[in-house]
């Protein structure tokens, strides 16, 4: 094994944790090199990208190393043997410099106060019996207002179109969004005004677009093929073109690509001491540092620690309290199709930024007496359909292929609208990830992560609530018909994954402190949402870079007392 000089830091994964970190911690003069698993790629890779199966190559070719080839295994509970996990397209493991930043819907929320304080809010209000049985619910070690100033640098630093005040139900802010909101669009107008007209108080979705030409880059074209595609036009904020572009003009960040981490080292004193990587050639090189930052997504954060073993840590780096792993959550998901006859939609024109939403079923906005749930969704009306995606999108009684399927289509495919909810789902003491003790390996020999997860009664109970609201507002739009979407209601694995490093004070039930500083290993930070104690119904991408400001400044400022 070929070993480097040492640098100050070491950040495994440069996505939207590990890229605002780079740029942090660079920032204060610290040397920092970043690994990254997948590829550097440009703009200009991405400018044949306006292609519903040829722009997908991008995040094919991403996924190569990643997500093809270490797919986790997944049971229901147990009682019953891991198979392979169902496909699912959006695992945040396909990825190069920059994340999944680079081709995600951008989607950019905070949390509210109330999402940092589930478990004591849902106690206050409506007693201890409420919590769901078997549920590990636990408030954050942080606050709203700790986050605050955080939410409010990333919204500058990155871009995000939005309009601050409109939402009843958000957390006070110190100022407005840097750009005003995506425009709206004949649909998301139609919903806007149904919405609230039935008493809901819908409002734009803040995105991390550029709705206006913003820190030398141009507005959106809204050329459709957003959500899943990279951006040609520079008109994301993903970080390769923000976070990343800062960090390297200081001249202390090298990138890697191209570098697959295998195990994070330890030293005698039980210390972090760097990581171990292999190149695209298959050399094996190890990286030393002073200080580590492991920022992949969540299946590998956790399998990155539970393969790093030694004598100190024989279940695996910053395990010995046996919590690697525990406490795992995925977003559930669900949406209703409406058909509108003879009314064109053109819901293709655009990108996931423009959708319409509210927020009064979302978290504890609204009275569960009775419910039988707690917590809520947070509603949308759909846009950025792709003609391929939306043939799929039929109604149950209409043949799924020959002539008269061809027939439906043609009538009809241009007046489907949807409306959707991504629901909050709870942590389990039942739900975890651990590795596959299976005869499945990835190509270097090492277990992939198994998952053991099931949807529970509080979530099935949310989830039937809030279509009953979508099938009542998409019938006041106009719809003559609903039926489901192909979203289902609850998935094993998905691009809103969280927990298994979960963020707490008290070593025994959580991994790393509200720094995100592992217990165990002081020059170890986990960041992204493996730390996240619940999740809201959000997406988690900006609360994920704000959580990673806010400590790089911490790791910064305490270098030498966390490194000694």
């Amino acid at each position: 094994m070929r070993i480097l000089p040492s640098t100050d830091v070491v950040i495994v994964g440069m996505g939207a944790g590990g890229a605002t970190a780079a740029e942090i911690l660079t920032k204060q003069g610290l040397k920092v090199v970043g690994l990254e698993a997948g590829p550097y790629l440009t703009p200009q890779d991405f400018a044949t990208g306006l292609d519903e199966i040829g722009g997908c190559h991008v995040r094919n070719d991403l996924g190569e190393v990643k997500y093809n080839k270490e797919m986790p295994t997944w049971r229901y509970n147990e009682s019953v043997a891991a198979t392979d996990a169902p496909a699912f397209h959006n695992t945040r493991m396909m990825n190069g410099v920059g994340g999944s930043t680079v081709h995600y819907g951008a989607l950019s929320w905070r949390f509210t106060p109330g999402d940092f304080r589930v478990r004591s809010d849902t106690v206050k209000r409506y007693g201890e019996s409420a919590l769901p049985p078997g549920s590990s619910i636990a408030d954050w070690p942080v606050s709203y207002d700790d986050l605050e100033p955080y939410y409010d640098h990333v919204e500058y630093a990155v871009g995000v179109s939005g309009k601050g005040g409109v939402n009843p139900f958000e957390g006070p802010r110190s100022r407005d969004y840097p750009m005003p909101p995506m425009r709206a669009a004949g649909f998301t107008k139609l919903a806007e005004k149904t919405m609230r007209a039935l008493g809901y108080h819908p409002f734009p979705r803040p995105a991390a677009v550029n709705s206006v030409n913003y820190d030398g880059r141009a507005a959106c074209s809204y050329c459709g093929f957003c959500s899943g595609f990279a951006c040609w036009n520079d008109s994301k904020s993903s970080m390769l073109v923000t976070a990343i572009r800062r960090a390297e003009r200081t001249g202390l960040l090298e990138i890697r690509p191209d570098s697959v981490v295998t195990r994070i080292s330890v030293d005698r004193a039980n210390r972090a001491s760097g990581v171990q990587y292999r190149t695209l050639s298959g050399e094996m090189v190890e990286q030393p540092a002073r200080f580590v930052v492991l920022s992949t997504y969540v299946y590998e954060n956790v399998r990155r620690l539970l393969l790093s073993k030694s004598e100190a840590f024989p279940n695996g780096l910053s395990n010995n309290h046996g919590q690697v792993g525990k406490n795992y959550i995925t977003h559930t998901y669900l949406s209703l199709h409406g058909l509108f006859p003879g009314r064109d939609l053109n819901l293709f024109s655009g990108m996931f930024g423009q959708e319409m939403g509210f927020d009064d079923l979302y978290g504890d906005n609204f009275d569960h007496t009775g419910l039988g749930f707690i917590r809520g969704v947070t509603v949308f009306s759909d846009f950025q359909n792709l003609p391929i995606a939306s043939a799929g999108e039929v109604p149950p009684d209409v043949p799924k292929w020959g002539q008269a399927y061809k027939d439906w289509l043609k009538t009809n495919i241009n007046s489907v609208g949807t409306l959707s909810a991504t629901v909050e789902t709870l942590p389990y003491e039942s739900n975890y990830l651990d590795l596959d003790p299976g005869p499945k390996t990835d190509p270097f020999g090492d277990p992939v992560i198994r998952v053991t997860y099931d949807v529970h009664d509080n979530e099935k109970r949310m989830g039937a609530f809030a279509v009953g609201h979508l099938d009542k507002i998409l019938r006041a739009m106009g719809a003559t018909k609903t039926w489901p979407g192909n979203r289902p209601v609850a998935i094993p694995l998905s691009g809103h994954a969280f927990g298994g490093t979960r963020m707490g004070t008290d070593p025994a039930h959580s991994v790393v402190d509200g720094y995100s500083i592992s217990h165990e290993v002081r020059n170890l930070a986990i960041f992204g949402g493996s730390t996240f104690p619940t999740v809201s119904s959000y997406n988690p991408t900006q609360t994920i870079q704000a959580l990673s400001w806010r400590s790089s400044e911490y790791i910064a400022a305490n270098f030498g007392r966390l490194t000694s």
